[in-house]
């Protein structure tokens, strides 16, 4: 019978492969997940609201445009750092050539000396040669005059062998000193041909050096021309984006301003406002004035962007708060029957302090939010009757009290002017009316200063 083979370490290699894969997608996928969570944190889409004339403008900033300007500044950054550089390796080899034909022309003048001092020591040797000529000439005339008075000379005979034995060994002297002369003749011909050739080739490394220098000074200047097209368009660049900047920031400065006058017609301290909706942080704003250090576009670049960042921070924290405060009234038509403040109660005529305004109206009349917020309560409250809470954010909170009829339940979400209840006289009232107050964090503020602000806002619009 035949055998199966066992697969089984084989589909466990498989599972381990697949189990890997899986380990390496899950990597992965967190790593990108967490790269848009920082793209969405560092470079969120930005909107700006901007009005003018009772136009409404919307402007937005998306994560595109914000990566081209980051880009545009790393480029203009990252070439006129390899300008610079350029530059600098260009003066470089123009050192470095010059250095090479500053020692070419050393060695040159070395060699010339050196030729000089051979030239001196082959006139030395010369003439010791016409002085030894003149010598062996001077020998052969007095031997021939020995010769031709031998036989009259006898008794000088052993006085000429001596000088024949003198002259002899001066004859071989000489012949050797010739033989060594012409040694060295032939030595300094061979070097003065050596020293022909290192002066050609020294020549024309001269001239290819000075060659390649001019060529490199006709570059460096181009590279300077093209360098400053590039430092006038990156100057230009820089020019139309803090314009850019400077107009953002005016207009969100003019913004700020307007919200702050309205904000400081409800009568409340402006800075704990802008405090708590910034967390304690102090709001700072104005239009961008350069100042004389800031000679570099760069610089003045990066100064605009900052005062435009502290003044878009200070419009957000202002505009949240604008957008949560209570400015409308609840009542489309009413009277007011009771001012906020000390007041004598109207069922039994005693001093009291009133926390609100009662708003007088016809029985049944809607009663919408005055803002955006959530319900925090919705039901009978003790003498307010129906009673209708509702929590606008940043310590704001409205209430509703002598209630007809609640439309909203505890938890809902309502928009601005949301129909919330129908007015009424429940609870402790001698008449249909609302009972209206604003609270901001466990104090009570007069809601008529909230209806003048929002008139002005009306008014503007």
């Amino acid at each position: 019978m035949g055998t199966t083979p066992d697969i089984r370490p084989q589909a466990t290699g498989h599972l381990r492969d697949r189990q890997g894969e899986g380990a390496m997608n899950r990597i992965f996928g967190r790593f990108l997940k967490a790269m848009s969570r920082a793209v969405g944190r560092y470079f969120p889409e930005r909107e700006f609201i901007l009005r003018t004339e009772g136009r409404v403008v919307y402007l937005r900033i998306s994560r595109g445009a914000q990566f081209g300007v980051l880009a545009l500044a790393l480029v203009g950054i990252g070439w006129s750092v390899f300008s610079s550089f350029g530059l600098f390796a260009s003066e470089r080899v123009i050192e470095a050539k010059d250095q090479s034909i500053l020692n070419a022309r050393l060695v040159y003048r070395n060699l010339l000396s050196d030729v000089s001092a051979y030239q001196r020591r082959f006139t030395t040797l010369t003439e010791e040669l016409q002085k030894n000529h003149g010598l062996v000439l001077g020998l052969v005339q007095t031997n021939s005059t020995l010769q031709r008075n031998l036989k009259s000379a006898e008794s000088k005979l052993q006085s000429q062998q001596q000088q024949e034995s003198e002259i002899l060994a001066a004859r071989d002297a000489l012949k050797k000193k010739l033989t060594r002369i012409e040694t060295d003749m032939q030595q300094m011909n061979s070097h003065n041909f050596e020293l022909r050739g290192n002066l050609s080739s020294i020549t024309t490394n001269l001239e290819s050096a000075l060659a390649q220098r001019n060529e490199a000074q006709s570059k460096a200047r181009g590279l300077n021309r093209r360098i400053g097209d590039l430092e006038a368009q990156i100057g230009r660049l820089h020019d139309a984006e803090i314009d850019n900047i400077e107009r953002l920031a005016s207009r969100a400065q003019r913004g700020i301003n307007y919200v702050e006058s309205v904000l400081k017609r409800t009568g409340m301290k402006l800075s704990r406002l802008i405090d708590g909706a910034t967390g304690g942080i102090d709001g700072q704003g104005g239009p961008f004035m350069a100042v004389s250090p800031l000679t570099e576009p760069a610089d003045r670049l990066k100064a605009g962007l900052v005062n435009l960042d502290i003044t878009l921070d200070r419009w957000d924290a202002v505009n949240q708060v604008f957008n949560v405060m209570p400015l409308s009234p609840p009542l489309d038509q009413f009277t007011v029957s009771s001012h906020f403040g000390k007041r004598r109660d109207p069922i039994n005529r005693r001093w009291a302090m009133h926390y609100g305004i009662d708003m007088g109206g016809a029985l049944r009349t809607s009663v919408y939010a005055a803002a955006p917020g959530l319900v925090r309560y919705a039901g009978r409250k003790g003498k307010y009757g129906r009673l209708i809470e509702i929590d606008h954010g940043k310590g704001f909170r409205t209430r509703y009290g002598h209630l007809y009829k609640i439309l909203v339940k505890r938890g809902q979400k309502v928009d601005y002017r949301t129909k919330i209840a129908l007015l009424g006289n429940s609870g402790r009232s001698t008449g249909p009316h609302l009972h209206y107050e604003i609270i901001h964090k466990r104090r009570s503020l007069n809601p008529w200063r909230f209806f003048k602000a929002g008139r002005y806002v009306y008014k503007r619009q």
